[in-house]
């Protein structure tokens, strides 16, 4: 792999303090095209801008896919990419369902380590945050038809980051608009479709919530996910989510959870669950936690949910067998648990 170094690091300027999600960007970019019948050798080099055609394909058709990960530093300064291989998955899924060519998964995890290490410095402490990073891949070919690219761009991007969230989320039910429907990509980390929820979720933020919990396209309105993560809410001490199907994103952080559940002994259950069943157990008093995971927000309680004209409070942080998840869940990023090594990319 070809590294070609900067003059000098911008690290010093940053204020790992105040870090604004997505707007800090490290030193590098890591970057490999693909000529219609294979990859190129990646490289990294110099954060700078693209230089795009304005008839570049993806600007038009939206053939781009993306991830979203992280890498953590613990007070030993141990560095850790949390699960890179099975993002590194998802991408290769998400690229099938959009006609895009696939990565080798091998390579990409020994190419993304080297990128993160090279950046060590610009990792946020424990007390500060994290590393995210973000491969994406686009369309390149410069042409106007609508067919499916045949040469592509897969760039890896990282920005230090402090908390996503720092207090428990207000979200509304949404029963007008849907963010993907069966047999569309909504399984996939394509681009368009965070593009179409943008405005409901500004609907709904004018409306004072954090976040909208999508449904289905049937009169149900079976749960599906949140606008940037999987939802979760226990009844019973039974741990309930959405179960996967293809207009839900299959978190990589929801797949932990389940099984750190397991772990601490809490009953999980993946089933497809209406809006009024929802709602019926809200009303009953037994919700007992309701939660958002992502990358981002890792595990972020709910404190109200809105159905319709009716809202529901639920002081989700008193419970503490989630609390518990989310203890384990940090031990795991940061090393101090490392029973699951297949999860850990230490570099």
């Amino acid at each position: 792999m070809n590294i070609s170094p900067v003059a000098q690091s911008n690290v010093s300027d940053i204020d790992f303090d105040n870090l604004e999600f997505g707007k800090t960007f490290t030193d590098y970019m890591l970057v490999m095209d693909y000529d219609g019948n294979s990859w190129g050798e990646p490289t990294i080099e110099p954060l700078k801008p693209l230089q795009m055609h304005p008839a570049t394909s993806v600007l038009h058709y939206g053939q781009a896919i993306f991830e979203g990960l992280k890498a953590y530093k613990n007070e030993n300064g141990d560095v850790n990419i949390f699960r890179l291989k099975d993002n590194l998955d998802r991408l290769n899924k998400s690229a099938e369902r959009m006609m895009m060519p696939q990565i080798d998964v091998a390579a990409m995890v020994d190419g993304m380590s080297e990128f993160v290490r090279l950046q060590k410095e610009w990792i946020p402490t424990r007390a500060q945050g994290s590393l995210y990073i973000r491969p994406f891949m686009i369309s390149s070919d410069n042409t106007l038809r609508a067919i499916a690219s045949k040469g592509y761009k897969f760039i890896v991007i990282a920005c230090p980051v402090g908390f996503y969230y720092t207090k428990s989320l207000s979200i509304v039910l949404e029963k007008k608009y849907r963010r993907a429907a069966t047999g569309g990509v909504g399984y996939a980390k394509a681009a368009g479709n965070y593009a179409a929820s943008f405005y409901p979720s500004e609907k709904a933020k004018n409306l004072g919530y954090d976040q909208i919990l999508w449904t289905d396209i049937t009169n149900q309105f079976s749960l599906e996910e949140l606008g940037s993560a999987n939802f979760f809410y226990v009844v019973n001490n039974v741990l309930y989510t959405p179960s996967m199907h293809d207009s839900i994103l299959k978190g990589i952080t929801r797949d932990t959870v389940l099984r750190l559940a397991e772990s601490e002994g809490l009953e999980t259950s993946e089933e497809f669950i209406t809006a009024e069943r929802f709602e019926n157990d809200l009303k009953s008093g037994k919700v007992q936690c309701m939660f958002a995971t992502g990358t981002a927000a890792a595990i972020t309680y709910i404190q109200k949910v809105t159905i319709d004209d009716a809202t529901y409070e639920v002081y989700s942080s008193d419970f503490s067998p989630v609390k518990a998840i989310k203890d384990s869940l940090d031990d795991h990023k940061f090393l101090k648990n490392t029973n699951r090594p297949d999860w850990n990319v230490v570099v």
